[in-house]
């Protein structure tokens, strides 16, 4: 209990011993400021992003995540999550699966080469031959949501080298010059950079987002931060609902500025709201 004071007073000023006990054996739980005290401290003791979880599955991970508080977090869009009726669709007949076992995956390429090309200006001068081969790297999270094999939405990212990932960030390096030696190899620490997402309705962004922090905490040993950059007001909006923080800005065409964003996972997953949605399906807090 004395580390928990000595190392966040504020937040656990007025613990008792008792209180602490009943967190210990389970019979209550703390508030979520608490909560994400008590992970803040286990990250400086452990070095792990999210201690209570790190041998969690992807699978067991979304399991745990709110689809309703991802909702919430993920907020409303109007050019990056559309409007298309949600309420005669049963969840279990929607699918979020990597983009390389999708039946679709041809025409979902083509759907982000023109999402790309409308709401980047033509300005990353990807090819779709390009974007395939990052969609076929294993060590990519490329998430399709499908609804009875329909397009419904995608959330797009990269596991890149940190030197490479640092790179995007300082507009030293462009998207479309990446290749497969920009990727981190399979037990290298890389960084996951955030390319793509779009999705036709609310329930279809939630959905993709949980599969998306699912991979974060699943793969939390692999990956020290995350990132992504836009040009687009809704996109940085987006961004920041994320709690990436904004790191630097560049005019990359007269008149049009590219932002990126980024922030550590540890950082990223002990944030309240994230804490709390992630432990929201569980019991309800103590004290």
């Amino acid at each position: 209990m004395k580390d928990l004071y000595d190392f966040d007073f504020g937040n656990f000023a007025g613990l008792d011993t008792t209180t602490l006990s009943k967190w210990e054996r389970g019979i209550s739980k703390p508030k979520i400021a608490r909560q994400a005290g008590v992970i803040r401290y286990f990250q400086k003791l452990t070095g792990n992003a999210l201690p209570c979880l790190e041998h969690c599955s992807i699978a067991e991970a979304e399991k745990m995540i709110s689809a309703s508080g991802m909702k919430h977090m993920v907020g409303k869009s109007r050019h990056l999550i559309l409007n298309f009726p949600s309420g005669m669709m049963q969840s279990s007949e929607i699918m979020v699966h990597q983009l390389r076992h999708s039946k679709i995956m041809d025409d979902v390429i083509d759907i982000n080469m023109d999402l790309d090309r409308d709401f980047n200006q033509n300005s990353t001068g990807l090819s779709r031959e390009t974007f395939k081969k990052w969609a076929l790297h294993p060590g990519s999270a490329f998430y399709v949501c499908e609804y009875k094999e329909q397009f419904f939405g995608l959330l797009f990212s990269l596991r890149l080298k940190q030197n490479v990932f640092q790179a995007l960030m300082d507009f030293e390096k462009e998207e479309r010059t990446l290749d497969a030696n920009d990727f981190a190899a399979y037990n290298e620490e890389g960084n996951s950079y955030v390319t793509s997402f779009f999705a036709l309705n609310e329930k279809a962004a939630a959905l993709l987002f949980v599969r998306y922090f699912a991979y974060l905490i699943a793969h939390q040993n692999r990956i020290a931060e995350v990132g992504a950059a836009t040009m687009m007001e809704d996109g940085k909006k987006l961004i920041e609902n994320m709690h990436l923080t904004h790191y630097s800005s560049a005019e990359i065409k007269p008149g049009t500025k590219m932002h990126t964003y980024r922030e550590t996972l540890s950082r990223l997953l002990a944030q309240e709201n994230v804490v709390k949605m992630i432990l929201s399906n569980r019991e309800s807090p103590g004290k």
